[in-house]
């Protein structure tokens, strides 16, 4: 198989993937996975840690500037 044919083959796949996945968000058939661990809320204890202040800056100032915070963060 050349690999212009693998591409088609792997770019095909990837479309009937899709296509099930949109037909079961659709049709509502998702099964619920009940082994995840409940999400905890936000409170005023964590709201402030440095995941939500890197999320800010990135959001407000662009990646570089986020990244930039870690960096500091570290040093």
């Amino acid at each position: 198989m050349t690999p212009a044919e693998r591409l088609a083959d792997r770019i095909a796949k990837n479309r009937e993937i899709d296509r099930r996945v949109n037909e079961k968000l659709v049709s509502g058939e998702i099964p619920r996975n009940g082994s995840r661990k409940p999400v905890r809320a936000v409170t005023a204890r964590n709201s402030n840690n440095a995941l939500d202040k890197f999320q800010e800056i990135k959001r407000t100032q662009g990646l570089d500037a986020a990244a930039e915070y870690v960096r500091a963060r570290k040093a």
